[in-house]
């Protein structure tokens, strides 16, 4: 698991803000001697935030990690809890993501909402919609874009939207 983070909107401020998941999930052979982990299944844990977040293994047997939220489903839950980090009042905060509807960037059109993990994320998918010819969409990032945003009817005002909060 990488140690990415994604844009939200802040808790406190509403301004521009990091979430970032507090723990790294590596194969113990790769992490330095010098480096403290916990172990847990096969992952070694880095705590990211050791003060603020701390490694507990979440209850239960499964050993494994699996997106989706906190829904009691067993293992640990990614992009699900983390510490929200805002470049606008520097607040670091605790928080449980709720996604999409705290992501930064986000469209609303004719009742659907469309979003971005991060700005270039948001650029590719503008450059996608954008695009008379579009290719296939098989890299993740463009998989799941709904086919409402790329009809012809919706297209100028989803391009319009992104265009003014991408340029701010």
């Amino acid at each position: 698991m990488s140690g990415d983070s994604i844009d939200i909107k802040c808790t406190s401020c509403g301004g521009l803000a990091k979430f970032e998941e507090p723990f790294l999930f590596i194969d113990p052979k790769k992490i330095p001697d010098d480096i403290e982990y916990k172990l847990w299944g096969g992952w070694g844990i880095i705590e990211k935030f050791p003060s603020d977040v701390k490694w507990v293994a979440p209850s239960g047997s499964s050993q494994y990690l699996r997106g989706g939220g906190d829904n009691g489903q067993g293992g640990y839950p990614l992009l699900t809890f983390g510490l929200i980090q805002c470049g606008s009042c520097h607040k670091n905060i605790k928080h449980k993501l709720n996604w999409p509807s705290d992501a930064y960037w986000q469209w609303s059109v004719k009742g659907e909402i469309l979003w971005a993990w991060d700005r270039s994320h948001a650029n590719q998918i503008l450059k996608y919609i954008e695009a008379n010819i579009r290719p296939s969409r098989k890299c993740y990032s463009l998989k799941y874009i709904p086919t409402h945003f790329l009809s012809s009817k919706v297209k100028s005002g989803v391009v319009k939207q992104m265009v003014r909060s991408l340029n701010t």
